[in-house]
């Protein structure tokens, strides 16, 4: 069999603006800080394809405008959101808090909100741990954010996700605003005997610990 030795074509007319950023668009949901060589190296790679850096910007900037455009637009529909929560799940709580503008005729501006499902809630007073755990995450989009949340422990060891909120960020007047949302809805944790320990306790208890083990090989050593 006779070995090619044609010249890799690496254009192709096919691959237009509307074809390049629906390719994007898959990629930016996933990595929502895709640059400009991450997504060159993608087309090259995936698809063999070398694109002029024209081309490949208004290609991304038409992808950015989807996912961004509608990350922002879903930030208006928060109370819809939270109203059809109350439909389906009657008790539930969601408190929303939005920051006013100046202008009376602008719409606020979404600042956090609260969210606390009846089952959840019911469930995890009749059947699990007496034991409350808090955490939070970074929220790794263009809007950023942090989500904070209550999960407890059932039966069998499982994690049960209580309640969460979203907020810009992680500080004690949001955690307090948080707890205090929580106690109406679990009512008093003293009543209840419930145990609650944040993340950092529990890094500081791994630490006490291997202190104490250090301490114990140490002396086995050294002390007589």
């Amino acid at each position: 069999m006779d070995d090619h030795t044609c010249a890799r074509e690496t254009k192709n007319r096919l691959a237009n603006r509307k074809w390049l950023a629906c390719k994007l668009v898959k990629k930016l949901r996933k990595y929502p800080n895709l640059r400009h060589s991450d997504a060159a190296q993608y087309f090259k790679t995936k698809c063999d394809l070398e694109l002029n850096k024209s081309s490949l910007t208004r290609a991304l900037g038409d992808a950015r405008y989807v996912v961004y455009g509608d990350a922002a637009a879903q930030y208006g529909m928060v109370r819809d959101y939270g109203l059809t929560l109350l439909k389906s799940n009657p008790g539930s709580t969601v408190t929303v808090g939005v920051i006013p503008q100046p202008n009376p005729d602008d719409d606020p501006i979404f600042e956090k909100m609260y969210v606390c499902l009846e089952g959840c809630k019911k469930r995890f007073l009749a059947g699990c741990r007496a034991f409350i755990g808090l955490d939070g995450a970074f929220l790794k989009t263009r809007h950023g954010g942090q989500i904070l949340s209550v999960i407890g422990q059932d039966a069998n060891n499982h994690i049960y996700v209580i309640a969460y909120v979203i907020v810009p960020v992680k500080n004690t007047e949001n955690w307090r605003w948080f707890l205090e949302l929580l106690h109406q809805d679990l009512g008093d944790y003293k009543k209840n005997k419930l145990c609650l320990i944040s993340y950092m306790q529990k890094v500081c208890n791994i630490y006490r610990l291997s202190l104490k083990m250090m301490f114990i090989h140490w002396a086995a050593d050294y002390i007589c």
